[in-house]
């Protein structure tokens, strides 16, 4: 009993730990439907707390297979915007640790329209994937850097990314999207684990 008590409990520990704060979201749709037809997963963000600068919120965008099966000698991501509520409004280019020769700045994602916080880098050092970390703001969480902004003719989206070096078509598009991964089965485990407390206690009052 003692033992499968430990083992539902290690079990809870390590889910909590996995999910209980980080959020990932597809980019799904693009500028160029010609070539890279809307509705397909394209580049995942994922916002997460950081575990080596505790207090900080990091970034990781990564190009999905679908987009990088079409990648030449300099893909990479090249722009991507995003926007702030709630603590992350008072977020400024100071606070955003970027990859070595970026800028943080603002403006527009064709099509995608206009974000408070854009990420540019140049064609000599595109990312692949993109990391960036965000310190020094009070109380922020993940859910502050995902939210809608201006939207333009692609639509409304939390997130927008400027990919080039692609081997296809023109050789680069804007992609956006806001759509949640589904919650990981991970946390179909968590319940498994809540029920197996709750059965094993039951066994032991009936015992």
């Amino acid at each position: 009993m003692k033992t499968r008590l430990l083992l539902a409990a290690g079990l809870l520990s390590a889910v909590g730990s996995a999910n209980a704060a980080s959020a990932s979201y597809y980019l799904d749709q693009s500028n160029v439907e010609g070539t890279w037809a809307d509705g397909v997963n394209y580049l995942l963000v994922t916002i997460s707390d950081s575990l080596s600068n505790p207090g900080d919120i990091e970034f990781l965008v990564t190009p999905l297979a679908t987009l990088s099966s079409s990648a030449g000698s300099n893909f990479g991501i090249q722009r991507f915007g995003f926007n702030t509520t709630g603590a992350g409004n008072a977020l400024t280019a100071a606070n955003i640790i970027d990859p070595a020769g970026w800028t943080t700045g603002s403006g527009n994602l064709d099509g995608f329209g206009a974000f408070e916080v854009r990420e540019d880098g140049t064609g000599s050092n595109r990312q692949n994937p993109l990391f960036f970390r965000i310190t020094g703001i009070a109380g922020d969480t993940i859910y502050d850097y995902a939210v809608n902004g201006a939207g333009g003719a692609q639509g409304t989206y939390f997130f927008a990314a400027h990919v080039a070096g692609m081997t296809v078509g023109p050789g680069s598009a804007y992609f956006g999207g806001s759509t949640l991964v589904p919650v990981p089965a991970a946390v179909w485990l968590f319940g498994s684990a809540l029920g197996f407390l709750g059965l094993a206690k039951r066994r032991t009052a009936f015992a």
